[in-house]
């Protein structure tokens, strides 16, 4: 079957079966390569992607739910503004996550940011539930999406004004 949707701003198609999960046409075929496919039960998020939007965790979706819709992967946020508010959080709070689960994690910041433009400690652990990376503690963590929050808030009044 033929799989065309939006892929960090490019339309892309694919040649595929129906049951492939999205993780692996991402990785195998559109050579995504921030993507880890640790669990495959949408647990450790280190296949995270935007899909329409809604960060999820790409070892879930079927591919043939991609039809016409728009992915962003950590490499599509990577190019834009809204990462750079995230490296501050994290520069600024000696935050220093491993290459392995870094873009999970600023795939779950930016989504918590999306949501939340001053999340509270409670929000953010919440959505860090069932990240198990021992690279960094709980608590750097916390500070680093906070100032990364105070940061998009600052851009984001700066760009209304």
């Amino acid at each position: 079957m033929r799989i065309e949707f939006i892929l960090n701003g490019k339309k892309v198609g694919f040649d595929t079966h129906a049951e492939t999960r999205l993780v692996d046409l991402l990785k195998n075929s559109a050579k995504v390569q921030s993507l880890r496919t640790s669990c495959y039960k949408g647990i450790c998020r280190g296949c995270s992607v935007l899909f329409n939007g809604d960060l999820v965790s790409s070892c879930l979706i079927p591919v043939f739910q991609a039809r016409d819709s728009e992915i962003v992967s950590y490499e599509g946020l990577s190019k834009s503004y809204e990462i750079k508010d995230i490296l501050s959080g994290f520069e600024d709070e000696e935050y220093f996550p491993c290459d392995y689960c870094r873009p999970g994690k600023i795939m779950t910041i930016h989504s918590i940011l999306e949501s939340y433009s001053d999340p509270d400690d409670n929000q953010i652990l919440e959505a860090f539930e069932g990240i198990n990376c021992s690279c960094t503690d709980k608590s750097t963590l916390l500070k680093a999406v906070k100032t990364g929050a105070f940061y998009r808030r600052r851009r984001r009044r700066a760009r209304n004004i």
